[in-house]
Formats: structure tokens, C-alpha cells, sequence
């Protein structure tokens, strides 16, 4: 095969005017055909033609998610290299690229007024200044590298963190919350960002790729919460961070100490607990654990 070919494949697929709109597009969000449909305003055969054109090129990726299909260019490596050389040859200022871009964030409005699952709880915990502060601390002497956040639910983390990670995903098992994430962190302009469904015990990953975890408020509630912690910690490099939020008044239902529990559950998933911070608001009363993946884990169970 000639070296050659992926280069000319690219610009073969990139070099026609409807698709160099929906490349910028993809690069933006994570986009459904209709959702693309609405913003450049043709057919659906006609936009799904050019989709195919893109992925067969290597310049996007296709993902389902329940009853949606999602298509957003490549969110690491050298394909979204590519994606950025091709897109840095267009004017950003393109009357039609701002009008793509315009209707791009009526659609993303669009897609937070219909999701109906109730997240104020989680958007109320996740808010908190004061938490955040502690997050951001914590994680401040070291950089955040890959970040993953195990049941992203509102996306509240996500958009905390992503702008200091090299790839920020975000994992729920509710495709209503990811819709609502997805919404946001691109709606924020958080661009890298990918939202995937899927379970906290079998989380899509094949191998340690992660440097950070997050995960807030999954545990307690959890039938297994060490086999998600072994999991997380499967998905984390050797010496990665992880940070857990926790409901105090939660896990305290269990009848035992919530601090000497966590760390309990953090050693056997095979952490070393750094330090754990209670956090005591009006509202709540929550525990922030650090801790990092020390090697092989022990019990998943």
C-alpha cells in the first residue's frame, strides 16, 4: 500500500464542501444524523452518505447509544490530527460555518429541554463550590492526564476537569443523563469530550488507560461497590489517581464507620487511600477519598 493513501483518503473525503461543514461539526460535539440534518439543512440519505464517506476515511466515528446513533470525529491519536490540519485550513469566520455553528447550539439547547429525567439531585451535590475547591486542590500538583468519570450522570465533573485533561469520557448507564452531559460539556465548548454508555461493572475499556478517575456518589448505592472499584482500578495506569465523593449519611445506613468503610473498600480493590476529607454543607454531608491504584487487585466481589 502506498504511504501515500490515508493522506489522499483524508483529503478525498474532507475536499467537498457539505462534508468539510460536517467535519467542523463533529469536531464541535457528539451529533446524531437528524441533529445534523437540522443544522445543514439536507436530507438524511444525503447526510448519511457523506457520514459514510467521513468513516471510511477515518475522519469520524460512529457509536450507539440505546436507540441513538452518534457520530463525532476521532477524539485522540493521529486521525484527530488530522481532522485539526484539515479544519485549520478553513476560515472559522465562513458566513455558513457561523450559521452551522449557530444552529449547532440551538440544537444542543434543544436536547437539554427535552430531557425529562430528573438530575437535580445530582446537579445540586455537584455544584458545590465548595467541593469542587477540595477536587481541584487535590488534583492541582500533578497533571490530570486522561480523565475518566464513572457515572458522569449531569456531566458536572466532566466539565470541572476536562479542560486540563488530554481526553476527558465520561460513562453512565442512563442514556437520558448522557444526553443531558452531552449537552453540556459541549455546549461548554468541552469539544474532546466523550460521553459513552455503559456499566460501572464492565466498564468499555480493554486495558489501562485512564490516569484519573472520578466517581461521585456511586458507591453507597452500589450492591457490589468493590467490584466497581476493582473495575475502576482495572482501568487505571499503575500509580493512577482516583477520587471518590461520597454520601456520608449513606453510608452510614450500613451501621459502620462510612471513613473506615470506604478505605476498607478502596484496599481490597487494590488502592492506597492518600487521605479522606468529610465535607459538611447545610445540605450535605459527604466524604472526598483520594487514593491511588498500588497494583494487582484482591477481591472483586
Amino acid at each position: 500500500m502506498s504511504p501515500f493513501l490515508p493522506a489522499v483518503s483524508a483529503l478525498r473525503a474532507a475536499g467537498e464542501p457539505t462534508r468539510l461543514r460536517l467535519l467542523a461539526l463533529l469536531a464541535r460535539a457528539e451529533l446524531t444524523v437528524g441533529e445534523l440534518c437540522e443544522i445543514v439543512g439536507q436530507s438524511q440519505p444525503r447526510v448519511s452518505r457523506h457520514l459514510k464517506v467521513l468513516s471510511d476515511a477515518g475522519l469520524s466515528d460512529r457509536f450507539r447509544e440505546q436507540h441513538w446513533v452518534y457520530y463525532r470525529a476521532p477524539s485522540s491519536g493521529p486521525a484527530r490530527e488530522t481532522v485539526q490540519q484539515l479544519l485549520s485550513l478553513v476560515n472559522p469566520e465562513d458566513d455558513v460555518l457561523r450559521r452551522d455553528r449557530t444552529r449547532l447550539e440551538q440544537v444542543i439547547a434543544e436536547r437539554v429541554r427535552r430531557v425529562t429525567v430528573d438530575l437535580s439531585a445530582t446537579e445540586a451535590g455537584g455544584a458545590s463550590q465548595l467541593i469542587d475547591g477540595i477536587v481541584l486542590r487535590e488534583l492541582e500538583p500533578e497533571p490530570i492526564g486522561a480523565l475518566l468519570d464513572v457515572g458522569t450522570g449531569a456531566g458536572h465533573l466532566l466539565g470541572l476537569l476536562a479542560a486540563q485533561a488530554t481526553r476527558a469520557v465520561g460513562v453512565d448507564i442512563s442514556s437520558d443523563a448522557l444526553r443531558l452531559a452531552r449537552a453540556k460539556v459541549h455546549g461548554a465548548g468541552l469539544s474532546h469530550c466523550e460521553l459513552q454508555r455503559g456499566d460501572m461493572y464492565e466498564l468499555p475499556f480493554s486495558a489501562p488507560v485512564f490516569d484519573t478517575v472520578t466517581a461521585d456518589r456511586v458507591l453507597a448505592q452500589a450492591q457490589r461497590p468493590v467490584a466497581a472499584l476493582t473495575e475502576i482500578a482495572r482501568t487505571l495506569k499503575p500509580g493512577g489517581r482516583l477520587v471518590v465523593i461520597e454520601d456520608f449519611d449513606a453510608l452510614s445506613a450500613a451501621g459502620t464507620n462510612p471513613i473506615a468503610m470506604l478505605r476498607q473498600w478502596l484496599e481490597r480493590a487494590g488502592f492506597a487511600t492518600t487521605r479522606v476529607h468529610p465535607v459538611d454543607t447545610e445540605s450535605m454531608h459527604v466524604l472526598i477519598a483520594l487514593a491511588r491504584r498500588v497494583g494487582r487487585t484482591n477481591i472483586a466481589a
